[in-house]
């Protein structure tokens, strides 16, 4: 058992846009719109005065109001892009699984040109299933965090867990079969990447890549027993979920991660599940000096939220305190030269039916409370999101 019971890891807080005082761009012109409305039906007299109010205090709905984890604003786009596009075919038409050739490992070959070599870490990381979960996570941070170095290759990482329920017993057909829990390393280049070879240089030890056929059917589990891969298996998108001939799938994004100090079993609530989930987490590497300039951009909007508050006679909150003295934090850190490793996070969920769907979905937020995360289910955009959990795909 690991008998440390320190916290190594540290997770930045979410950053959430904002325009004025932490608004939006689309809360702005909510309650611009409801303004220039309740100003337009006072100068108008009569029932205009009934029709400004009535502009206002929609806009003022739209703009504090939300609905499933977003504003009515956000959801604008996401139900445009919903009726626009089209909601039949396959998952990814062009994308392929390619043999070994020679040196070159057998590889997830993307439309655009990308290849995606994907690694099975052959490691028991839990503290209820191994002794050294500590020094696993050690070395696969130190490796992840040589990305932010200058000269550091331009790939990119997703760390992916598979989870389902495990073999059943042929004699004792009623028993419980119990989960299975699967981890992967998946890198995506320009051409495929040497992943074991260079995960067993940082000390990263037992990942094998995955062959031709363990590639296809990592794909093909997914939907599952239907013949095909989920890339390429015509689905249906619907407004909840989607479709497959014989499968039901549903994809979350992660809104907003555990504040604080972690330790290596942050997602462990995550990845042992009898539920048919994919979790992948998408490693990107910001440039330091996009790094910088965002951070410098988010003091100096702090700054004049806080000089607003300060003339219009508010007191700044405990959170805005906080919030400040995290982007110093984050300053000091950038200018001694760390740069900035951005986390997208994606659960997708398999299942038979709709009703058993569903029902995975209500354990998996309870798992996500666990954890301390906050996710948002991709309600009008599942593709999309379903898509971002195949290794590989980096565009969530």
């Amino acid at each position: 058992m690991c008998p440390t019971t320190d916290r190594p890891y540290r997770l930045g807080r979410t950053e959430r846009r904002g325009a004025v005082l932490g608004w939006r761009p689309g809360q702005a012109a909510a309650v611009a719109g409801g303004a220039t409305a309740l100003v337009a039906g006072v100068s108008a007299g009569g029932a205009g005065v009934a029709v400004g109010l009535l502009g206002a205090v929609l806009g003022c709905v739209v703009a504090a109001v939300p609905v499933a984890g977003r504003g009515l604003d956000e959801w604008v786009p996401v139900a445009a892009c919903f009726v626009g596009r089209p909601r039949r075919g396959a998952l990814c038409a062009g994308a392929s699984v390619q043999q070994r050739d020679g040196d070159v490992p057998a590889h997830l070959r993307w439309p655009d040109g990308r290849a995606t070599v994907v690694a099975a870490v052959r490691h028991r990381g839990l503290r209820a299933l191994g002794d050294d979960p500590r020094g696993y996570g050690e070395a696969l941070a130190g490796w992840l965090r040589g990305h932010a170095g200058v000269g550091a290759p331009r790939w990119t990482v997703t760390l992916l867990t598979s989870t389902g329920p495990g073999h059943g017993v042929r004699t004792a057909p009623w028993a419980d079969p119990g989960a299975v829990s699967r981890a992967f390393v998946a890198v995506t280049a320009s051409s495929p990447a040497q992943v074991a070879q260079v995960l067993a240089e940082a000390g990263v030890a037992g990942a094998v890549e995955l062959d031709h056929d363990e590639l296809d059917a990592l794909l093909s589990s997914r939907v599952s027993p239907v013949a095909g891969t989920v890339l390429g298996t015509d689905l249906v998108a619907r407004w909840h979920h989607v479709e497959a001939p014989a499968s039901v799938h549903a994809a979350f994004s992660v809104e907003e991660w555990t504040a604080g100090e972690v330790d290596e079993q942050v997602l462990a609530p995550l990845c042992v599940a009898r539920d048919r989930r994919t979790i992948a987490i998408t490693l990107r590497v910001e440039e330091l000096r996009r790094a910088r300039d965002r951070t410098a951009r988010v003091r100096t909007a702090g700054a004049a939220d806080q000089a607003l508050s300060a003339n219009a006679g508010f007191v700044a909150s405990a959170e805005a305190e906080r919030d400040a003295a995290r982007d110093d934090e984050r300053a000091a850190e950038l200018a001694a030269g760390h740069g900035a490793l951005r986390l997208v996070g994606v659960v997708a969920l398999d299942a038979a039916d709709p009703l058993e769907l569903e029902a995975a979905a209500a354990r998996l937020v309870a798992d996500a409370a666990a954890c301390g995360l906050r996710l948002r289910r991709c309600d009008g955009d599942h593709r999309r999101g379903l898509l971002a959990s195949v290794p590989g795909w980096v565009e969530p």
